[in-house]
C-alpha cells in the first residue's frame, strides 16, 4: 500500500503544468535602452550648445593677459614669442567673454579691400574674417626670400598701405608667423622653422612701427609649423601655410 501511494505522488508531479515564462521581460531591456539613448541625446545637445565665440574669445584674452615681453618658447604649445618693445601687451578691452561685432568692422573691411585692392588680386595679401578680428595674411613667398626674415623691397609698399588703414585705430596688433613643415634651407641665419617664423613676424611689426603705427600697440608671435591653415602634403598647401598673419582685434568698445 506504501509504494502504491508513493506512486500517485509521482503521477501527479508529472502531470502539473509547467510554469509559463515571463514573455513580457524584454520590456525591460527595451525601456533601459531607450532611457539610455535619451539622456546620450541630451549630452550631444547640451555639447552642442556651446558657444565657440565665447571659448574662443576667453582663450585669447588670457592668452595674452600672460603674455610676457621679450623671447618665450613653450614647450608643446608650439609658441615662439618676441615683441620688438619693452611694453608689456594688453589683453583686448572688454571682458574678453562675450565679443560683440565693432561699429568699425564693416566699415574697416570695406576701406582694406578698396586700399589692397592691387595685393588681394595678386596674392601678396588674403584678407580673412574671424571671430577674435580681422586677419591680413602676407603671403611668405611673395613678402620674403626663402629662410630669410628680411621684407622685401615691393612688400615695404605693402606694409605702407596697411600703415595708413591702422595708423589711426586704437584696436591691438597681433602679427603671427607661420611656416610649412619643410626644413629651413642650409645657409639661413635661422635655426628652424620656428626661429624663422618669429624673425618674420618681427620683421612685419617693425615695419609697421616705422610706419608710425603706435608701437604699444604691436606684438610679434612665431608658431613655426603647428597652426597650418592647409594640409602640408602638396606645394600648393605648403605655399599657402608660409604666411604671417597680421590680426586686428575688434570688439565693441573699439
Amino acid at each position: 500500500m506504501a509504494k502504491k501511494g508513493m506512486g500517485g505522488q509521482r503521477r501527479r508531479r508529472l502531470e502539473e503544468p509547467e510554469k509559463k515564462q515571463n514573455q513580457e521581460r524584454w520590456l525591460l531591456t527595451y525601456s533601459d535602452m531607450i532611457t539610455l539613448l535619451m539622456v546620450f541625446f541630451v549630452v550631444m545637445y547640451a555639447l552642442s550648445k556651446v558657444e565657440v565665440t565665447k571659448y574662443n574669445a576667453l582663450a585669447e584674452s588670457l592668452s595674452e593677459a600672460f603674455n610676457m615681453p621679450g623671447v618665450q618658447i613653450e614647450e608643446g604649445l608650439g609658441g615662439h614669442s618676441q615683441s620688438p618693445t619693452d611694453a608689456t601687451l594688453r589683453p583686448p578691452p572688454g571682458t574678453g567673454l562675450s565679443p560683440r561685432p565693432s561699429d568699425r568692422r564693416d566699415p574697416f573691411i570695406e576701406r582694406a579691400r578698396s586700399t589692397l585692392a592691387t595685393e588681394i588680386k595678386t596674392g601678396a595679401v588674403r584678407m580673412n574674417t574671424e571671430a577674435r578680428g580681422i586677419v591680413l595674411v602676407l603671403s611668405g613667398d611673395v613678402n620674403f626670400r626663402e629662410g630669410s626674415a628680411n621684407l622685401e623691397p615691393d612688400a615695404m609698399q605693402t606694409m605702407e598701405k596697411i600703415a595708413d588703414l591702422l595708423r589711426g585705430m586704437p584696436n591691438p596688433i597681433s602679427v603671427e608667423g607661420h611656416s610649412d613643415n619643410t626644413a629651413v634651407p642650409q645657409g639661413s641665419r635661422y635655426d628652424s622653422n620656428l626661429m624663422l617664423s618669429a624673425a618674420r613676424a618681427v620683421s612685419v611689426a617693425q615695419a609697421l612701427e616705422m610706419l608710425d603705427v603706435p608701437k604699444e600697440r604691436l606684438s610679434a608671435t612665431g608658431f613655426g609649423d603647428s597652426k597650418p591653415a592647409r594640409p602640408n602634403d602638396t606645394p600648393e598647401g605648403r605655399a599657402f601655410n608660409r604666411r604671417v598673419e597680421i590680426l586686428i582685434r575688434f570688439d565693441s568698445q573699439d
